[in-house]
């Protein structure tokens, strides 16, 4: 990365481009420029922000872009295959627990919150359910009831035997 922060500078330097000039025509800031130029890749979080502004910085030179970015990901291969796989594994893990506790933060608005559907669906099968065998049962006990209570001109149904019932009076 420093090969390329030097390139840079000294490409500047040639075309008599001061640092505030540069950093104003790319609208970026005079520090980033200046970590682009010495080749300080700690000091940009975001490796994507930092390749875009290599490549924007190399084309505002008039460098060849492909030649720059290949010098790029070269260092970010050897600069990343250098990390220990533990460190990275360990680094997941945390972004995972980050993750997780913020999830747990959330607060959800009544439309967007998830709900688990097959708890509270199962839930209100079981009850209908057992509404629709209490109605039947109500049902069944009245027209018995009624059965007994009714028994001059009686007509109605045996539920035991499944046969009709005709009774007639003199």
């Amino acid at each position: 990365m420093k090969d390329i922060g030097e390139n840079f500078r000294e490409k500047r330097e040639e075309f008599g481009i001061s640092k505030e000039e540069a950093a104003n025509d790319m609208e970026i800031t005079l520090a980033q420029l200046d970590n682009l130029e010495d080749g300080n890749a700690n000091a940009f979080k975001d490796v994507f922000f930092l390749k875009e502004l290599i490549k924007k910085y190399a084309k505002y030179l008039n460098i060849n872009e492909d030649v720059v970015m290949s010098e790029y990901n070269e260092f970010m291969f050897n600069y990343t295959s250098r990390i220990p796989i533990e460190e990275i594994e360990k680094k997941v893990s945390e972004i995972k627990k980050e993750e997780e506790k913020e999830a747990s933060k959330k607060v959800y608005s009544p439309y967007t919150k998830i709900n688990d559907n097959n708890k509270n669906s199962s839930k209100k099968i079981i009850y209908i359910i057992i509404a629709i065998f209490v109605i039947v049962l109500i049902t069944l006990i009245a027209l018995l009831v009624k059965n007994k209570v009714d028994n001059e001109n009686f007509v109605g149904f045996n539920f035991l035997k499944g046969e009709t019932i005709y009774e007639f009076t003199k």
